[in-house]
C-alpha cells in the first residue's frame, strides 16, 4: 500500500491490507462509544459514524493496530471518561500502556448544564509495542494545548495539530509512517506531513473524507506547515 493516502472506507478495510509490522507509529481518534452530540442550540455538525454500540469495531481495530505495528513502536488512542474503564481493558489487551494523558483544553464542554462539572479535558492512552523510548525531553502526562476553533473546524471532534505533532516527535523518526484509522478532517496526516512523516489513513464518512483530501492536497501543493486552518 502506497503512503501519504487517505482512503475512504472502515479503518478494517484499509488495515487488513497493511502487512505485518509495517507501521511506526499510531496516533488515532476513534469513536468514544458516547452518540457525541453538544447541547448548543445549533448543530454544526451530524452524528459522528459509528458513534454507537460500536465497541466490536474498536476491540478488532486495536487487535489489527497491533498487527500492523513493528516491534518497539507506540500508540496514541484518544478516549473519553465515559468509557474509559472498556477502552483501558481491550487497550491492555494488546499494549503496555504508559500512561492516560490528560489533554487540558482552553475551554470547557457543554454536557448537563445543571447538574455536573464543565469538563475541561480529554484522555490519550499511550502505549507499547514492546518498547518505545521518547524522542524529545520528558514533559509531564498533563499537556494544555488549546481546543481547534470552532469557527474552521471541519470535524466536530478535530484535534489540535500542535497536540498531535507532540505525540509523533516524541515517538517516531522522519520518514516513519503515522496510521490513524479514523482521520476524521485530517489533522493527524497534517501534522505528520509537518514533521516530514508519512502517513496511511482511513475515513468512512463522504464529507470529511473529501474534506481530508482537500486540505491535504493543499498543504503538498503549497508546501506549507498547516495548523488549525
Amino acid at each position: 500500500m502506497q503512503t501519504d493516502e487517505i482512503h475512504h472506507e472502515s479503518c478494517l478495510e484499509t488495515l487488513k491490507r497493511l502487512p505485518d509490522k509495517s507501521i511506526d507509529i499510531v496516533v488515532t481518534d476513534p469513536p468514544y462509544l458516547m452518540n457525541y452530540r453538544s447541547n448548543r442550540r445549533k448543530e454544526k455538525f451530524k452524528h459522528i459514524e459509528n458513534d454507537v454500540d460500536s465497541h466490536g469495531l474498536i476491540q478488532n481495530y486495536l487487535s489489527e493496530c497491533y498487527r500492523v505495528l513493528k516491534d518497539n513502536t507506540a500508540i496514541y488512542m484518544f478516549c473519553s471518561w465515559h468509557h474509559v474503564d472498556f477502552f483501558k481493558i481491550e487497550f491492555e489487551k494488546h499494549f503496555k500502556l504508559k500512561n492516560i494523558i490528560v489533554w487540558v483544553k482552553n475551554v470547557h464542554g457543554t454536557g448537563d448544564l445543571e447538574g455536573s462539572y464543565a469538563p475541561k479535558h480529554e484522555l490519550i492512552l499511550y502505549g507499547h509495542k514492546g518498547r518505545s523510548l521518547l524522542r524529545e525531553n520528558r514533559i509531564p502526562d498533563v499537556i494544555e494545548c488549546p481546543k481547534v476553533n470552532p469557527e474552521s473546524m471541519i470535524h466536530p471532534t478535530e484535534k489540535p495539530v500542535r497536540l498531535l505533532e507532540t505525540f509523533i516527535k516524541n515517538s517516531s523518526e522522519k520518514g516513519d509512517i503515522v496510521f490513524d484509522g479514523f482521520i476524521g478532517g485530517g489533522s493527524t496526516a497534517i501534522a505528520a506531513m509537518n514533521l516530514e512523516r508519512k502517513f496511511i489513513g482511513s475515513e468512512l464518512d463522504e464529507n470529511y473524507y473529501n474534506q481530508c483530501i482537500k486540505r491535504t492536497t493543499y498543504a503538498y501543493s503549497y508546501q506549507l506547515s498547516l495548523f488549525d486552518i
